[in-house]
């Protein structure tokens, strides 16, 4: 053993293995020193915009006051900073759970950080509202502007199906609300009925939007439209002769009014409607179909024809009565006359819409019937029609001519011929 401790070789390895011993354990130390400092190195980020929980009691209660999102600044080793900045794996809150009804300056707390990082976040507090959660049934008001439609229409009604919603939030919000509407848009030159979906606006009385949860959020809104139109009375005239020099007794269309359509200026001065009745063709009384014209600024008629009956005076002309001397002696034995009194005049075509009747609308004249002695003998005065046009009466005193029938083979006059009727202009 001595031997070998004295040996060169040995004393040589010896040194040789201490030298690498050595060196190896300077190498460690310097490693571990290196190691150290990287770990420990300090870094700092901030997180923007990171989303904010409330823990709050949200069946009874409303939290307002709350950002949405907050920043959050982050030191600390540099692995732990870019580790969660990069995952995001921490939560931001409130705790309200055990907050009462009113306002409060509550700090904003964490969790998901490691104790080695220092968190700061901006702002570190807030000055909630919390309120008591209400929920109540407004009814929906349709919303649409008539400025969509094409010219001449006009919006007749609105309805929503449904035409209520609940509106949940706090109650001082709820309390503010003034207009439930379901606004419409994008119609633009619209010509017919539509049904379209709108969203519903909760707003206060300055047309602020409310913030506040509706159902449902979106309302079927039916819109009806109409085109403008004017009913006016129709008033006959008479154009031409009838044939064999008969003259025209009455003229009775089968309506007395007619609607117009077309634009709200024009149809205003519009009043009345005349037809010309052409009996040029008629030998004996019938009826004519009369083709309608539209007046200047009116677009469509309710009816385009019209049929008017025109009754006609047929009895013997003079020149008949010279040709045949002895029928006419024969006709004026058998012929006599009869007088009605108080018989009733009517009061036809007026527009009751702009004028009423100021005095008696009761008017009776005293009726000479001649005829047939054996006709006069069954006729009553109920046998007898008369009435007045008052299609273009003015505010005032009209006089206005008797117009009537009575039984073929027979005819009247009436007296006085005229009536005065006072009507005045509603307003």
């Amino acid at each position: 053993m001595d031997k070998l401790i004295e040996s060169p070789w040995f004393l040589r390895i010896t040194a040789l293995a201490l030298t690498l011993l050595i060196f190896f354990t300077v190498k460690s130390e310097t490693s571990t020193e290196d190691n150290t400092k990287t770990t420990y190195d300090s870094q700092a980020e901030v997180i923007h915009d990171v989303p904010v929980k409330v823990l709050y009691d949200n069946e009874n209660l409303i939290v307002s006051g709350v950002p949405e999102t907050v920043d959050v600044a982050i030191k600390g080793p540099y692995a732990l900073v870019i580790q969660k900045k990069a995952l995001k794996d921490f939560q931001i809150y409130l705790d309200l759970s055990k907050a009462t009804i009113g306002q409060h300056k509550v700090k904003f707390k964490y969790k998901g950080f490691s104790d080695k990082l220092d968190v700061q976040i901006e702002p570190s507090a807030v000055n909630v509202s919390i309120e008591e959660k209400v929920t109540r049934t407004f009814k929906v008001d349709p919303d649409f502007n008539e400025s969509q439609l094409a010219p001449n229409y006009f919006v007749k009604a609105m309805y929503a199906n449904p035409n209520e919603v609940t509106v949940t939030g706090a109650k001082s919000v709820v309390d503010s609300i003034a207009y439930v509407k379901a606004m419409l848009s994008g119609q633009l030159s619209a010509t017919e009925s539509f049904t379209k979906e709108a969203t519903v606006k909760v707003l206060d009385r300055d047309m602020n939007k409310l913030d506040v949860s509706v159902n449902p959020a979106n309302v079927q809104v039916k819109v009806d439209i109409g085109e403008y139109n004017k009913e006016v009375p129709i008033s006959l005239n008479v154009k031409g002769s009838p044939k064999n020099n008969l003259k025209v007794k009455t003229l009775s269309a089968e309506t007395s009014h007619i609607t117009l359509f077309g634009s709200k200026k024009d149809l205003e001065k519009i009043n009345t409607f005349p037809v010309d009745v052409d009996v040029s063709k008629l030998e004996k009384s019938g009826n004519v179909t009369v083709n309608l014209s539209k007046p200047t600024g009116v677009t469509k008629l309710s009816v385009n024809q019209l049929k008017v009956h025109v009754s006609l005076d047929e009895s013997i002309t003079t020149d008949e009565q010279e040709d045949d001397s002895a029928t006419k002696q024969e006709e004026t034995s058998n012929t006599s006359t009869t007088t009605f009194e108080n018989v009733r005049v009517k009061i036809r075509n007026l527009d009751t819409k702009q004028y009423t009747i100021e005095e008696n609308a009761d008017h009776f004249v005293s009726v000479v019937i001649t005829g047939d002695e054996q006709k006069l003998s069954k006729l009553k005065a109920s046998d007898i029609q008369l009435y007045v046009a008052a299609n273009d009466v003015k505010e005032g005193v009209n006089t206005l001519p008797i117009i009537g029938s009575s039984p073929s083979g027979t005819s009247w006059k009436a007296t006085p011929s005229t009536i005065k009727l006072k009507v005045k202009q509603l307003s």
